[in-house]
């Protein structure tokens, strides 16, 4: 240890016994963001707990690079692995890294071609039903596109699932993990409260169906093409199964969250920033005008899209999914001339990077050509990581960004979505960032 080391200095605003729990609970987003202004590495306390948070983009791009000491932990992967086991989403080291091989064929460049087209037909199928003047529950809509789209990666089969459900049940997981990760005394959780029974509920639920789905492939032994079977198909060295049927549902249950609640929440969310800005709904609906002329998107028209990019960017900004993320040292650690003892849990937040004004100019204002080629060589590199980096990046990035850009565009090459009067939609508290309600009217275009 050289003596040039110093220890990161406590946040202000604590609070006896409870320390920065209630600031943060209160307004996660804005908390992380006041202690941007700061040192690039704080420590706040939730509870009793300290916690380091890493306030500069250089230093969290080194813990996202740095697996090895940086390993997975802290208060949101251990809710996470509550739920999930150790899938894909949560697992670390040599274990993640052989997940990892054995997932990656499935998102390779031919197999994101034929999910495009399934996504397409999914989006085209879903936008029949709609009628003209009729008003939509636009968050319940794209929850149950997203869901549908990565139902079919995973199960190309014919599976049983009640879509309606497992989405509401998702939804409930979700918001759930947020209440049990910001509860400081771990008192309120444990409470036979109706909410916390609903919660438990809605983890049975998902559980019970994911390990039905793997029973019903087991017994029927066919190759269906889909994820599920290329993971359960998969054989060691050894020519044993590479995957037990508790590891094949931890790795299920994490891309049925990964998979379809951030991509549909971007999509909602997306659908409410257009319609606020006039100007740039019209941008997008002359886009899709002159490249589709009316019909759905292909994996073809995707690179012949470069606005319709620049607004989901735009969105995974402005409406960041997911207010921080915790890592837990395996060794001591010199992060940026700050010394972190081994064991410690690290916090990062990527919802306050992408609101810092010394990161993203005039950060407040919802604005795609922020990332025009020759604007967005203005923001420093590795400050915006919406998929993340290394070794825990986001496996299916690509394929996450084919469904955004097809869905967004099919929908708006013949479709306009108005607000309702008098709604203003609002995040609800989750681990990653849902919007509560967002009622619209669906106006058919060119009639």
């Amino acid at each position: 240890m050289t003596g040039t080391l110093q220890s990161p200095g406590l946040a202000p605003g604590g609070l006896p016994l409870l320390g920065h729990a209630l600031r943060m609970k209160k307004d996660t987003g804005a908390f992380f963001l006041s202690l941007q202004s700061g040192d690039p590495v704080t420590v706040i306390r939730l509870g009793r707990a300290p916690m380091y948070v890493v306030n500069d983009h250089r230093l969290m791009r080194e813990v996202m690079r740095d697996p090895e000491v940086f390993g997975r932990g802290g208060p949101i992967a251990e809710r996470f692995r509550l739920m999930f086991g150790n899938g894909l989403g949560i697992s670390d080291g040599e274990f993640h890294r052989r997940q990892r091989a054995l997932v990656q064929p499935a998102f390779h460049r031919n197999r994101i071609i034929h999910y495009t087209a399934l996504m397409s037909a999914e989006v085209e199928e879903r936008t029949r039903s709609w009628q003209d003047g009729q008003r939509l529950a636009v968050e319940q809509e794209m929850d149950q596109l997203a869901l549908a789209n990565i139902t079919r990666v995973l199960f190309d089969g014919d599976v049983a699932l009640d879509r309606e459900r497992f989405t509401a049940a998702t939804a409930l997981v979700l918001g759930g993990l947020f209440r049990w990760m910001t509860d400081a005394t771990g008192v309120l959780t444990k409470l036979p409260t109706p909410a916390n029974r609903r919660y438990r509920q809605a983890m049975a639920h998902l559980r019970r169906t994911i390990a039905d789905v793997i029973a019903a492939y087991r017994e029927g032994g066919a190759d269906h093409g889909d994820l599920l079977s290329m993971m359960m198909l998969a054989h060691g060295a050894d020519g044993a199964p590479a995957m037990s049927d508790g590891q094949l549902h931890d790795e299920v249950m994490t891309f049925f969250i990964a998979g379809s609640n951030t991509i549909s929440n971007t999509l909602a969310w997306t659908w409410h920033e257009l319609a606020l800005r006039p100007e740039l709904e019209r941008r997008l609906h002359d886009e899709v005008d002159e490249v589709l002329a009316g019909r759905p998107a292909g994996y073809e028209d995707i690179a012949r899209l470069p606005y319709t990019r620049r607004v989901l960017t735009e969105t995974l900004r402005f409406r960041t999914q997911g207010y921080f993320q915790s890592r837990v040292t395996t060794a001591d650690r010199d992060l940026g001339g700050y010394h972190i003892p081994a064991g410690s849990t690290v916090l990062y937040s990527f919802h306050a990077l992408n609101h810092n004004p010394d990161v993203h100019a005039d950060p407040g204002r919802y604005d795609p050509d922020r990332w025009l080629p020759e604007r967005v060589e203005s923001v420093p590199r590795g400050a915006f990581t919406p998929f993340g980096l290394g070794v825990h990046g986001c496996v299916g990035e690509q394929f996450s960004w084919a469904e955004m850009i097809v869905a967004l565009a099919t929908v708006a090459a013949r479709w306009r979505l108005v607000p309702v009067p008098g709604h203003s939609p609002k995040p609800k508290p989750a681990v990653t960032m849902p919007v509560d309600s967002l009622p619209m009217t669906a106006h058919r275009r060119g009639d």
